[in-house]
């Protein structure tokens, strides 16, 4: 039963570490600002 404890502790940890990781990525590579209207008058 440790075992599982343990196991699904690392897991969790590397879901949580991955989903931060790639959320930052995003973060980082993502535009500053969503352009809506153009100026195409």
């Amino acid at each position: 039963m440790k075992f599982l404890k343990a196991l699904l502790a690392i897991f969790t940890f590397l879901a949580v570490a991955l989903t931060g990781a790639l959320l930052f990525v995003q973060d980082k590579s993502a535009p500053r600002y969503i352009q809506i209207y153009t100026n195409e008058q």
